[in-house]
C-alpha cells in the first residue's frame, strides 16, 4: 500500500508543477533556501562544538 501513496504524491507534485510553475518554482526556492540555511546553521554548530 505504502507504494500507492507515494506514487499519487509523486504524480501529485507532477500534476501541481504543470499547472502551477510559479508557485512550485517558488516553493522551490524557498526549500532550497532552508535547507541550506539548516545546513550553514549545523555545519557552525559543529565547528563550534569541535573547537
Amino acid at each position: 500500500m505504502g507504494i500507492f501513496k507515494a506514487l499519487g504524491l509523486g504524480l501529485t507534485i507532477v500534476i501541481l508543477k504543470l499547472l502551477m510553475p510559479d508557485v512550485m518554482s517558488g516553493l522551490e526556492g524557498t526549500l532550497a533556501s532552508f535547507f541550506g540555511l539548516t545546513q550553514s546553521l549545523l555545519s557552525h554548530a559543529q565547528s563550534t562544538l569541535n573547537g
